[in-house]
């Protein structure tokens, strides 16, 4: 999926001089479309047959190097913008610039990483890594199926928990934060205390007079022995909402079982619990299908279904399917949300279901 270049053509494009004469970089991209049936469309309860992108993976384009600084230390960097498949403009991430997902510096060796700039949320990539087989067309939805109480946002005003809050994400909603700008993570490093992993993240809050305010802290321990793989994170903005995780993924003979647990506590109102449960299993050498449902404790028990399939054109072509079932107003599909929250008429009221067939291209 990733390609090799040369520094030495793409160097004097980014800096001047020799610096980079021995870095290593790499440019590298995805590009996601779908097509999309889905029902309980508006308050008609009808259905919408679409252009879908991103519902199996982000469409995506970046850069990252790294430089040998001796003595077991190297230089890193990392770019990376999220598009829209369909028109080209930019999206897939949390903020409105070119680089709208990742835009971090930073130095790494025996002692780990450190990274400063947008980086991607702890809690986010302990959450991704306890699914079964599923793309965006799930967990995106599933994340944002907390819907209890209010929080509040970087002003001290308050919003609804389902809608609100300032993380950087598609949806803007609470439990997303996907990219967290104005941050610094570190990371163990790979080989570090047995198959230990794990990683802390702080973004600072920018609100003059207070040190504090609208600062967020997330992090995730993980431990993984053979292919069993044991997960934990958190997730504190301040005044705003404080969300924990654990999950794992066993394999069972052929089949990979997975499980996570997520509870989200908002500023004021109720704290609402998420279950997970998932599965995934190789149905012949090119192709994999996998199963996932979530329920959440919110009013109503909002819950979402999942049975998605993909299947291994190439290394980096991949055909997928998917039938996403939603019910108590939760978007069936990643695509719904971005139609939901651009036009109220495409709100999912009620139960919907979506149907997607797409196309995955690395390069």
């Amino acid at each position: 999926m990733k390609k090799k270049i040369l520094a030495i053509v793409v160097a004097p494009l980014l800096v001047s001089g020799s610096a980079w004469a021995q870095a290593n970089l790499t440019l590298y991209g995805n590009i996601d479309a779908s097509v999309v049936s889905a029902s309980g469309i508006g308050a008609g309860d009808n259905r919408r047959t679409s252009f879908g992108e991103g519902n199996w993976a982000p469409s995506v384009w970046g850069v990252q190097g790294t430089e040998d600084l001796g003595g077991g230390m190297r230089g890193l960097f990392h770019l990376e913008g999220g598009y829209n498949a369909g028109n080209g403009t930019i999206a897939n991430g949390g903020t409105t610039g070119i680089f709208s997902r990742l835009a971090n510096v930073g130095v790494g060796g025996s002692f780990g990483t450190f990274r400063a700039g947008l980086n991607l949320s702890p809690f986010i990539s302990a959450y991704t890594s306890v699914l079964g087989l599923a793309g965006n067309n799930f967990y995106v939805p599933a994340l944002q199926m907390h819907r209890a109480g209010t929080v509040l946002n970087s002003v001290g005003a308050s919003v609804p928990a389902y809608t609100g809050g300032t993380d950087a994400d598609p949806g803007f909603a609470t439990t997303g934060g996907f990219f967290i700008p104005n941050s610094i993570t570190y990371s163990l490093p790979s080989d570090s205390i047995g198959g230990f992993n794990g990683n802390l993240l702080y973004s600072f809050g920018g609100i003059a007079g207070s040190s504090s305010r609208n600062r967020l802290v997330s992090g995730n321990l993980g431990y993984a022995f053979g292919d069993v793989n044991v997960m934990g994170a958190m997730s504190d903005r301040d005044a705003q909402y404080r969300q924990w995780l654990i999950g794992a993924s066993v394999p069972i003979g052929t089949i990979r079982l997975a499980a996570n647990y997520v509870h989200f506590s908002p500023e004021t109102g109720d704290s609402t619990n998420t279950y997970v449960l998932g599965a995934e299993t190789q149905m012949m050498p090119a192709m994999r299908i996998g199963l996932n449902y979530a329920h959440n404790s919110g009013p109503g028990g909002p819950a979402i279904i999942n049975l998605s399939t993909v299947y291994t054109l190439s290394k980096t072509t991949h055909l997928y399917a998917a039938f996403n079932r939603a019910t108590e107003g939760v978007p069936s599909s990643y695509s719904a949300i971005v139609d939901s929250g651009t036009n109220a008429a495409l709100t999912q009221p009620g139960t919907s279901n979506a149907v997607m067939v797409g196309v995955q291209k690395g390069f």
